[in-house]
């Protein structure tokens, strides 16, 4: 099953055919009161809701009455992002898509591309994405060490996040092999086939496909 996320990143951030995609949806925060805009019914919708008024958050709070919607203090453990993606997870999805998760806030941005990294998030490499206008992120680690070619998309890149021992980039155009943990973004690589493998003996490496944007 795959389940899609949307959060409330910006909208020129956006695929232009994201609400035609596949499966079902979870809202996180804001992103749930755009799917509710764009007549989608999500399985949940969560956060704290706290870049909705209050006629907002009460407007989305009863479309979802027949569905499931909660809300959550502002100070808490995890983001509204990543308690949706935990909805996702224990709501049996095998695929997860990430949208409106880049864009806006820095902190915001680069907590939503950790996520992996966080206690009780273990099992997301190798079904977890998070997708935008220009760019495909997903994840490598011991297990999953093969990064498919998507259309569309011309560059590639690679960066270490936490511990990671021994990686490297095996069949890509500039093939790299790293001893210790770095925590560089190894940008612009390309695909040579249409799959770039890579080896880790340890950790995760995220993986960017990019392509630029057409003015």
């Amino acid at each position: 099953m795959r389940i899609n996320v949307l959060a409330g990143g910006p909208k020129e951030n956006r695929p232009d055919d994201l609400f035609q995609q596949p499966g079902e949806w979870v809202g996180a925060d804001r992103g749930a009161y755009f799917l509710m805009g764009a007549g989608i019914n999500p399985l949940f919708a969560v956060g704290d809701f706290d870049s909705l008024s209050e006629k907002e958050r009460l407007e989305l709070a009863d479309y979802q009455r027949n569905r499931g919607f909660e809300s959550y203090p502002a100070r808490k453990d995890y983001t509204d992002t990543a308690l949706a993606v935990q909805y996702a997870m224990k709501a049996g999805a095998d695929e997860i898509v990430l949208y409106g998760a880049t864009g806006g806030r820095l902190d915001h941005e680069l907590s939503n591309l950790t996520i992996p990294l966080l206690p009780g998030f273990a099992g997301l490499v190798g079904r977890f994405s998070i997708v935008d206008a220009q760019n495909t992120i997903t994840y490598v680690d011991h297990s999953h060490n093969a990064v498919k070619r998507l259309p569309g998309h011309h560059y590639l890149g690679f960066m270490p996040l936490g511990i990671v021992d021994n990686f490297s980039i095996i069949d890509a155009e500039y093939p790299l092999t790293l001893k210790e943990n770095s925590g560089i973004m190894y940008s612009s690589n390309e695909f040579v086939g249409e799959l770039v493998h890579v080896s880790i003996e340890r950790g995760i490496v995220l993986a960017t496909q990019s392509t630029d944007r057409r003015y």
